[in-house]
C-alpha cells in the first residue's frame, strides 16, 4: 500500500493505476492491502474527479476491476467493492456500464447472503439507493427481486435489514412503479402493512400504494378489488392466518398485532382521496366487506371494527365498561385531559380543546372529509350494522357501539345536508324493537336501554362541552356572566332557604361546623359558601363575634403559612369546591370595606410571601418543593383573579405589592409555570397593571413564556373578554415581529380567527400592519382588509388591489389549491410542516378533529 504523502502528490493516473492492478490480482495481494486500495479509491475519486482523462482510465475498465472485489472471499473486501462503486456511479452513463458489465447480479448477491454480514449489506443497500437516485427508470429486475424476497421474508427469518428494503422498495415504487409491479413488490408492500404496528411506517407503506391508485398512468399497475383490499383481510376473514407457521398458543397473540396493523392502514387509506374511492366505489367494495362483518355474531372482530370506526371519524375511544354512564364520561369533550396539566399546555390548550372557534362565514375543510366518508358509511349500510351490535353483543361492545351510532348521528345532523336524513332511519328501527314483543327479550331489553342512553348523550352534546380548570371557568364567567350559568361546582345559592335575619345567619354559622372543631376538611362546606354569598351580610352591617371567629378561622384555613389548604393535593376530591369558597372568601372580606380589609390584607400578605419563597428569590427552595405543581397552592393566584375583577381589589393588590412582585417574575429565569399561572388567573378588563404584566410577559420573557402567553390571547379572544379589540389586537401585531417564528406564526393565526368580527378588523386596519414577511399567510390575512370599505380604500391606495388581481390570475389560483392540500395533508396524515423549514417531518399520533377553515379568497372579500 502506498503511503499517504506518495498519493498526495503522485500522478492521479499513477495512483489509479497501482490500485486498480492491486484490487484485480487474484495473488499475492491481502485481502487487508486490498481492502486499503479501495478505500484510496473513493478518497481519489473525491480529491480528482470522476473525468475519465484524469483517472487515466475508462468506467468501463474500472468497473471490470471493482467487480472482482464484489467475488472476494472476505465480507470486508466485498463492503469496500460496493462502497468504491457507490462512490464512482454518478450519472445514468456510467449506472448503464455498470448493468452492462452484469454488475447488478453480484450486488444482488451481496444482499440476499447470510445476515451476519452487516456490513456488506449495509453498503450494498446505500449502493442500491444512489442507483435509484440516478436514474431509477434503468433500475434491474434482479436487485428488485433480492430486495422482494427479503421483505417478505425478512420479518419471519428476524433480518435486521427487512425495513431498509421495504423502504427501499417503496421508493423504487415511486419512481419506477413498472419494476416493481411486474416483481410482485406491491403485494409485498401490502404484506409488510399488515405486519407492521409502527403507525408511521405503515402510513408510509400504504401511502405508497395509494399515490399509485391516485396517478392514471400509475393506477394500471395496482390489480383493481385485490391489492388494496388484503389490508382487510383480518377482520373480513375469520380464518385469517398472516403467517401459516404461527403456533397455536400464539394465535391470539398474532391475531391481535394483525388487528392493530390492519386498522392503521384501513385508517390511513380512508384519509387519502385514493383510498375513499378505492374502498366505496360501487358494487362488491371494501367498505361493504367491513360493514357486512358487523352483523356477524363475533365478539373479536365487532370490538376490533368498532376500533378502526372510532379511528376512521377521529373520535375519541371510550374505555371499556359495561355501565354506559362511565363510557360516557371518558369521551366527554370536557373531561380532563393531560395536555391541560400546568407542566403542559394547562389553560391555552384546555380553551382551545372547549371554546368554539370564532369562524363563522368560512366553512370547514375537516367537515367537508367527513361529510364525505360518513355519507358513504351511511349509504352502505353502517347505522344499520351498528344497529345489529347494539342489540346482539356483550355489555361493553354494546356500549361502545350505542356511542358510536349516537356520534354518527349527531356528526351526520351538524355536517350531512338534509337531502341526507336519511341516516335516521335507525332511530325507529330501534323504537320498534325495543317495542316489538316478537323478538327475543334480551334484543328487547338492548333496545331499550340503547335509546335512553342515545337519550342522554343528546343530552350531553346539547349541553356542550364545560370547562373543566377554575381557571377557564374563571375566565369565562368574568368576561361574559351572563352566557353561561356558574360551574357545578360553584355553590347554588337556592339550595338553601336563605333567611336575611340574624338568628337564621347564627344557625348556619353554628351548623357550618367552623366554630365547632378545628378538622378543616369535615366542615360543611356547601353551609360556608352559602354564608359567604348571604346577601347583604359583611363584616361592616354585622359585628356579631361568631362571624368573626368564622372569618379568622377560614383566614388561617387559607393562608399559606398555615400549610392545610396550600398542601391539599390538586386531585383531592373537594379541591374544587375549597377552591372555589376561597375566591367567594375573598369577595367576602372586600365587600366588608374597611372592616375586612385587615383581613385581607394579612391573607394576601401571606400568599405574596409564599409566592417570593417560590419563584428562586432563595434558591435553595424549587417549585417542586413547594407543591406548585401538584397542589392546591398553585390557586392562589386565582385569589389574585379575583381581586383584580374589581377596582378596590386591584387597589389591594398594589398596597400588597403583587403586581411588583408579578412583574419582578418576568425577568427572573426558569419561571414557566408561576408565569402561566400570572397570565391565566388575572383580569384584563380594564386597562392598569394586570396589561402591564401581560404585555411585559409577551416581550420580555422565555420563548416558551412567550408562546403561552400568545396562546392565552386566543384565550381571551374566544372568551369574548370586552374590549378585546381595543388592546389585544394590538398586543398581537407587536407578536408577529417576534424573532421566534412559532411565535409570530401563532399570533398570525389568532389574527385571523379574530378577523372574524367586524370590530377585530377594523381595530388591526387601523394599526396597518407589516404583513409581507409572514408568507402566504400573511398575504391572506391582508386580503380580509379588502371586505371593507376603510381597507378597500388603504390597499387601493398602494395600487395593492392592481397587483394581487394580476398575480392571482396568472399563479395564486394554484397556489391556492396547493395551500389548500397543504392544510388536509396535516390534517389527516401524521406530518406536519414546521414554522421554519420546508421539509415535512412526523409528529405523534393526535386524538381529535384538528380544525382546518378555508383560506381566504381574493374575489370573495371583494363581492
Amino acid at each position: 500500500m502506498f503511503k499517504a504523502s506518495l498519493f498526495s502528490f503522485a500522478d492521479p493516473c499513477d495512483n489509479m493505476r497501482e490500485i486498480l492492478q492491486n484490487v484485480a490480482k487474484l495473488q499475492g495481494v491481502s485481502n487487508m492491502r486490498k481492502l486499503g486500495h479501495l478505500n484510496n479509491f473513493t478518497k481519489l475519486l473525491c480529491n480528482t474527479g470522476h473525468a475519465e482523462e484524469k483517472l487515466g482510465f475508462t468506467y468501463d475498465s474500472i468497473i471490470i476491476c471493482l467487480r472482482l472485489a464484489l467475488l472476494n472471499e472476505a465480507k470486508e473486501v466485498r463492503a469496500a467493492g460496493l462502497r468504491a462503486l457507490r462512490y464512482l456511479i454518478r450519472d445514468s452513463s456510467i449506472l448503464q456500464k455498470v448493468l452492462k458489465l452484469k454488475v447488478d447480479y453480484l450486488i444482488a448477491r451481496c444482499i440476499d447472503i447470510q445476515q451476519s454480514n452487516e456490513v456488506e449489506r449495509t453498503q450494498a443497500l446505500r449502493l442500491v439507493r444512489k442507483m435509484i437516485t440516478v436514474n431509477a427508470s434503468l433500475f434491474p429486475s434482479s436487485i428488485t427481486n433480492s430486495l422482494i424476497a427479503v421483505g417478505n421474508d425478512g420479518l419471519q427469518e428476524r433480518d435486521r435489514m427487512v425495513r431498509a428494503c421495504i423502504a427501499i422498495i417503496c421508493e423504487l415504487a415511486l419512481q419506477n412503479p413498472e419494476v416493481v409491479a411486474l416483481r410482485g413488490g406491491l403485494s409485498t408492500i401490502l404484506k409488510n402493512v399488515i405486519d407492521c404496528q409502527l403507525s408511521r411506517i405503515n402510513e408510509a407503506l400504504i401511502t405508497t400504494v395509494l399515490h399509485l391508485i391516485n396517478h392514471p398512468k400509475t393506477r394500471q399497475y395496482v390489480r383493481a378489488d385485490v391489492e388494496l383490499e388484503r389490508i382487510l383481510a383480518p377482520y373480513t376473514d375469520f380464518h385469517y392466518r398472516h403467517n401459516p407457521d404461527t403456533a397455536e398458543g400464539q394465535l391470539k397473540e398474532d391475531r391481535e398485532a394483525r388487528f392493530l396493523a390492519s386498522k392503521m392502514g384501513i385508517v390511513a387509506a380512508f384519509r387519502s382521496w385514493a383510498g375513499i374511492i378505492s374502498l366505496c366505489k360501487p358494487g362488491n367494495s371494501g367498505i361493504q366487506s367491513l360493514i357486512g362483518v358487523l352483523c356477524i355474531p363475533n365478539m373479536e372482530i365487532r370490538r376490533g371494527l368498532l376500533e378502526v370506526l372510532y379511528d376512521i371519524f377521529r373520535l375519541p375511544l371510550p374505555v371499556i365498561a359495561e355501565e354506559f354512564i362511565e363510557a360516557l364520561l371518558s369521551v366527554d369533550p370536557g373531561r380532563f385531559q393531560d395536555c391541560w396539566r400546568l407542566s403542559d399546555g394547562f389553560v391555552a390548550a384546555e380553551a382551545k380543546t372547549v371554546l368554539p372557534h370564532r369562524a363563522r362565514s368560512r366553512p370547514d375543510l375537516m367537515d367537508n372529509y367527513l361529510a364525505l366518508v360518513l355519507s358513504a358509511f351511511i349509504t352502505n349500510g353502517l347505522l344499520e350494522g351498528l344497529v345489529e351490535v347494539i342489540t346482539s353483543s356483550d355489555d361493553h361492545v354494546s356500549v361502545r357501539a350505542t356511542i358510536l351510532l349516537g356520534e354518527l348521528l349527531h356528526m351526520a345532523n351538524t355536517i350531512l345536508p338534509h337531502s341526507h336524513s336519511h341516516h335516521l332511519h335507525c332511530l325507529p328501527t330501534l323504537m320498534n324493537m325495543a317495542a316489538s314483543f316478537d323478538i327475543m327479550k334480551e334484543k328487547r331489553l338492548r333496545a331499550s336501554a340503547a335509546l335512553n342512553c342515545l337519550k342522554r348523550f343528546h343530552e350531553m352534546k346539547k349541553r356542550g362541552p364545560k370547562p373543566y380548570s377554575l381557571h377557564l371557568d374563571h375566565i369565562i364567567q368574568k368576561a361574559i356572566s351572563t352566557h353561561q350559568k356558574r360551574d357545578q361546582y360553584r355553590v347554588q345559592k337556592d339550595i338553601f332557604i336563605l333567611k336575611d335575619t340574624e338568628e337564621a345567619l347564627i344557625m348556619n354559622l353554628r351548623d357550618s361546623q367552623v366554630l365547632n372543631h378545628k378538622e378543616n376538611l369535615d366542615w360543611n362546606w356547601n353551609l360556608i359558601g352559602t354564608i359567604l354569598k348571604w346577601p347583604n351580610i359583611n363584616l361592616r352591617n354585622y359585628k356579631d363575634e361568631q362571624l368573626h371567629r368564622f372569618v379568622r378561622r377560614l383566614l388561617y384555613f387559607y393562608k399559606p403559612s398555615s400549610k392545610l389548604y396550600a398542601n391539599l393535593d390538586l386531585d383531592y376530591a373537594k379541591a374544587k369546591q375549597l377552591t372555589v369558597v376561597g375566591c367567594q372568601f375573598t369577595e367576602f372580606l372586600l365587600e366588608s370595606e374597611e372592616d375586612g380589609q385587615g383581613y385581607l390584607e394579612e391573607l394576601v400578605k401571606d400568599i405574596v410571601l409564599w409566592l417570593n419563597s417560590s419563584s428562586g428569590m432563595k434558591p435553595e427552595r424549587s417549585l417542586q418543593n413547594n407543591g406548585l405543581l401538584n397542589t392546591l397552592s398553585q390557586h392562589y393566584f386565582l385569589f389574585f383573579g379575583t381581586l383584580s375583577c374589581h377596582p378596590h381589589g386591584v387597589k389591594m393588590l398594589e398596597k400588597c405589592n403583587v403586581f411588583q412582585c408579578l412583574l419582578n417574575l418576568c425577568s427572573l429565569k426558569n419561571q414557566d409555570h408561576l408565569l402561566k399561572l400570572t397570565v391565566s388567573s388575572l383580569d384584563y378588563s380594564r386597562d392598569g397593571l394586570a396589561r402591564v404584566i401581560l404585555s411585559k410577559i409577551l416581550t420580555a420573557a422565555t420563548d416558551s413564556c412567550r408562546l403561552y402567553a400568545t396562546k392565552h390571547l386566543r384565550v381571551l379572544l374566544r372568551a369574548n373578554v370586552e374590549f378585546f379589540s381595543n388592546w389585544g389586537i394590538e398586543l398581537l401585531v407587536t407578536q408577529l415581529h417576534d424573532k421566534n417564528k412559532t411565535i409570530s406564526s401563532e399570533a398570525l393565526d389568532i389574527l385571523d380567527e379574530a378577523c372574524e368580527d367586524k370590530a377585530n378588523l377594523h381595530a388591526l386596519i387601523q394599526m396597518k400592519p407589516a404583513l409581507s414577511h409572514l408568507g402566504d399567510k400573511g398575504l391572506l390575512l391582508l386580503l380580509r382588509f379588502l371586505s371593507i370599505p376603510k381597507g378597500f380604500s388603504y390597499l387601493n391606495e398602494r395600487g395593492y388591489v392592481t397587483k394581487q388581481m394580476e398575480k392571482w390570475q396568472k399563479e395564486y389560483n394554484l397556489k391556492y389549491v396547493e395551500l389548500i392540500e397543504e392544510q388536509l395533508n396535516e390534517a389527516l396524515t401524521t406530518y406536519r410542516k414546521p414554522v421554519d423549514g420546508d421539509n415535512y417531518v412526523r409528529r405523534s399520533n393526535q386524538r381529535g378533529v384538528p380544525r382546518r377553515f378555508q383560506f381566504i379568497l381574493l374575489l370573495e372579500q371583494l363581492i
